[in-house]
This record gives structure tokens, C-alpha cells and sequence, in this order.
């Protein structure tokens, strides 16, 4: 399977297709220009508009939800790219355990969205699991849960095959945060065959069509705060000059003024930001982030079948180059009722800092063989190699070079503010980002935070 394929979302297929492109038609004055409508951006405007007086204008050069948000594996997770012992190694304790707290929370938060909108969009609940092999990944886990425990948030459980080689190995200051148990067990838990995985540490997890959320989101802005919100698609920021008290943005045939621009773009944007009032702000925000593609592939199964969602490791130590695996399971809805789509991911190609990112270009085959060949026998040994997948589609990953999100205002001039970085994880962070913003924009005063921008 060499030839490459149209890329298609799950997540986009279920969009409105009647909606209408809503540029903007005049110049603006507002008081917070929000820029990209994905899940950082919506959820930015709506707790703007929530908990503050302000007038806000959210622009996105595409359609709302299409990019990141609609190519993504659709999980819901609130775990850092980065293991919190190591976080704690750089910014400390306290800090890392309210930034870990306040991701948590953002579940509370995006029920807040769900129900103040009423929003019909499927979001699905359940415990999630990643399979270890060395000694490396489970004392990795075992260290974070030991940080977890101490600092009063919620602790995964761990279970470990008593035929694990390493058994006798693991300190004995961990001895309460993991069980010893059959090697069937372990397999049940990851669903898969591959003797590699002895360990698994279980989670709260979960799965959403992010781009529904944000198409009937969108829709109750609309007509709650009609009096002070405005949505502009197909509208490409191009220039931002950045004042002592206000932000000037150029899209091409219009101006926006504003008292704050917040940028929820992933970073990968043509804009240029000139600092009138300060020292220079790197020109792209490609400077600041790097980006991978991540490559997905889905198939339906007929019969509903319980969600879930399994992580494996690859490297033999964590933090190496190869990426884990994931499978999600979860209702899809179709016109003749729900059916099961498993969706299955891991190959990632790097962007060099400048790159341009295209959502719908082709699935290469190479990758679809690479899912076939070395993914496809961990996760599901029983189907057939070179089977049909209903859907191929990819996704960009934005990080920072820390690995922790940019959430609050710039430090050159505080007019520009950031929700973007880190989306390989980044849903419920993004939702946490929003709710952070509109309190710091409303003026509270909040602690520092490991997601200041530096």
C-alpha cells in the first residue's frame, strides 16, 4: 500500500455543510481580538464572554474547528508531555502540582461549556490504559504517581505481571502504588497480544468530536452575546502592531482594533507582530514552537462496543525519538444509528520551524504501511493486514520548546496574550487556557505560573 490517499477527518464528516462563510466585512473596534477558532480559541472567547463585560471578536482564517481540533485522535487526557517529576526538577513542587490541578479542573470546565450551550455532542467517559515493558517506563509512572499522592490530586492504579523480569527491582517506597497480578490480566487491560507489555497504569480518560463542540459552541455565542461577540471565518490575520494600550490588526481588506489580541493559532500562522513599544517580538510564532505531523487511521465496526483507550510505549527508555501507539475505541454516530470507530495512531514526521502545514494534503502510503506493518499487530493482531480503513487522516502537534503550554501575556507587551503550544495533548489544556485568560484579562490575581510565557 505505497500510493498515497485523500486525508479525511471522523471529526469533520460530521459538520454542518450548509453553514455560510462569515468574513469580516468592515473594519472593528473591540476589546480582546481572539485569533483561531479552534478548541484554544473558542474556549478562550466563551469564558471571555462568560466571566467578563468585554466585547470580543474571535477570527479564524479558515472554518472554525478545521484545523488541529478537527484532525486530532479526539481524546481527552490532561497529562503533560513531560513527566511531572522532571517539571518539578525545573520549575518546583508547588507550581507543578497547581498547573497539573488546574488541568485536572478543566474537565469541571468543559462541562461548563457543554451544558451552558446545550450543546447534543457525544462525550465519552472512561478509564484509559498504557502498557509498559522496562523498568524505566514503570518507575517513570510510579515517581509521577508518588508527586500525584503528595500533592493531593488523583492517582492512576498500576498493576504489574508478577512475570514481570524487573519485579524485584522496583524500590520498595512505591510498594503501595502498584498491584503484582497475572500476566492475562495485563494483556485484558491493553487488549492486545504482544508479551512485551508487563505493566499498565490506568486513567481518567475520554473521546469527543472537538469540532462538534465548537460548531454548537459557536452557535449559542452567537445568539447569547450577540450584543458583543462576533465571529469572522475566512478571515487571515496578517499583520498585528502592538501599542502601549491597544493591538492593530490588518486582515488584508480590514482593520481590527483592540485592546488585547490573544493568539490561539498553534503558532504556524504568516502573521508578522511588530512591537511598537518595546523590544522586538520574534516575527513568527514558529520561532517559539515546533511542529510534528501526527498520522491517524480509523475503521467502523458494525456492533457498539465499550470505550475505551490503549497507549504503548515504544522506546525502551522514555523521552526517546519513537513515538508510542494509541488506539481509541468509541461510538461514532451515523445516520442508521451508532457503530464503533476504532481509531489507531503513532507514525509523527518533524516540520522544520517554517513549515507550512496542509490538513487536507494527501495520507502518504508509506505511513499507511507503517500503521499496517508496526502498529497494527499491537494493537489489533486480528485484522487482516492491508485491510480497508474508513478513514486516514493528520493532524498538526504544536510544542513549545519547554513542552508546557503559553497561557497569559506576552512579556515584551502584555496587549499580546497567547492559549497555544503543547496540542498533542492539548484539548483539555486548551480549555483550562481559556478559562486562565479570561480571568487575567478580567483582571484577578492569579499566582505565577509554570504556564507564564518567558
Amino acid at each position: 500500500m505505497t500510493e498515497g490517499r485523500p486525508s479525511r477527518s471522523p471529526w469533520i464528516d460530521q459538520l454542518r455543510t450548509d453553514l455560510q462563510p462569515q468574513p469580516l466585512d468592515c473594519d472593528i473596534t473591540t476589546d480582546v481580538a481572539v485569533v483561531g477558532a479552534g478548541i484554544a480559541g473558542l474556549a478562550t472567547a466563551f469564558f471571555l464572554l462568560r466571566e467578563t463585560d468585554k466585547r470580543v471578536l474571535l477570527i479564524e482564517r479558515d472554518q472554525a474547528g478545521h484545523g488541529a481540533t478537527g484532525h486530532n485522535a479526539g481524546q481527552l487526557t490532561t497529562y503533560f508531555e513531560r513527566p511531572l517529576f522532571d517539571l518539578v526538577q525545573t520549575y518546583g513542587f508547588d507550581e507543578v502540582i497547581a498547573a497539573q490541578s488546574g488541568i485536572d479542573n478543566a474537565w469541571d470546565l468543559l462541562d461548563i461549556m457543554v451544558a451552558e450551550s446545550d450543546a447534543r455532542v457525544r462525550i465519552d467517559r472512561f478509564t484509559g490504559y498504557l502498557g509498559m515493558f522496562t523498568l524505566n517506563h514503570l518507575l517513570v509512572h510510579l515517581r509521577d504517581g508518588s508527586l500525584r499522592e503528595r500533592g493531593g490530586l488523583r492517582v492512576g492504579r498500576c498493576v504489574v505481571s508478577k512475570t514481570a523480569d524487573f519485579v524485584d527491582e522496583i524500590p520498595s517506597e512505591y510498594a503501595h502504588l502498584y498491584s503484582l497480578v497475572p500476566p492475562e490480566e495485563v494483556r485484558e487491560l491493553l487488549d492486545t497480544s504482544d508479551d512485551r507489555y508487563c505493566a499498565v497504569l490506568s486513567t481518567r480518560t475520554g473521546a469527543i468530536n472537538g469540532a462538534l463542540l465548537i460548531e454548537q459552541v459557536l452557535a449559542y455565542l452567537q445568539e447569547r452575546f450577540g450584543d458583543r461577540f462576533r465571529f469572522a471565518d475566512h478571515t487571515a490575520v496578517r499583520h498585528i502592531d502592538l501599542h502601549e494600550t491597544h493591538a492593530t490588526v490588518d486582515t488584508g481588506d480590514h482593520r481590527v482594533t483592540a485592546g488585547r489580541v490573544v493568539m490561539c493559532t498553534n503558532g504556524f500562522v504568516d502573521h508578522v507582530v511588530d512591537n511598537l513599544v518595546g523590544s522586538a517580538i520574534p516575527t513568527h510564532m514558529q520561532h517559539r514552537i515546533s511542529g510534528r505531523v501526527g498520522y491517524m487511521a480509523g475503521f467502523f465496526e458494525p456492533t457498539e462496543r465499550t470505550p475505551t483507550t490503549m497507549s504503548y510505549i515504544r522506546n525502551a527508555v522514555i523521552g526517546e525519538s519513537t513515538p508510542y501507539v494509541y488506539v481509541t475505541r468509541r461510538p461514532y454516530d451515523q445516520p442508521e444509528g451508532p457503530v464503533t470507530l476504532t481509531c489507531i495512531g503513532g507514525p509523527e514526521v518533524a516540520l522544520g520551524d517554517r513549515a507550512t502545514y496542509v490538513a487536507d494534503s494527501e495520507f502518504p502510503g508509506t505511513v499507511m504501511d507503517e500503521i499496517d506493518n508496526d502498529i497494527l499487530p499491537i494493537v489489533d493482531a486480528t485484522r487482516a493486514r492491508g485491510s480497508d480503513y474508513d478513514y486516514a487522516w493528520h493532524g498538526l502537534m504544536a510544542y513549545t520548546e519547554s513542552m508546557v503550554r503559553l497561557i497569559g501575556d506576552e512579556p515584551r507587551n502584555p496587549v499580546l496574550m497567547y492559549n497555544l503550544g503543547c496540542n498533542g495533548v492539548g484539548f483539555l489544556p486548551s480549555v483550562y487556557g481559556g478559562h486562565r485568560i479570561a480571568r487575567l484579562v478580567a483582571g484577578d490575581d492569579l499566582e505565577p505560573s509554570i504556564f507564564d510565557p518567558a
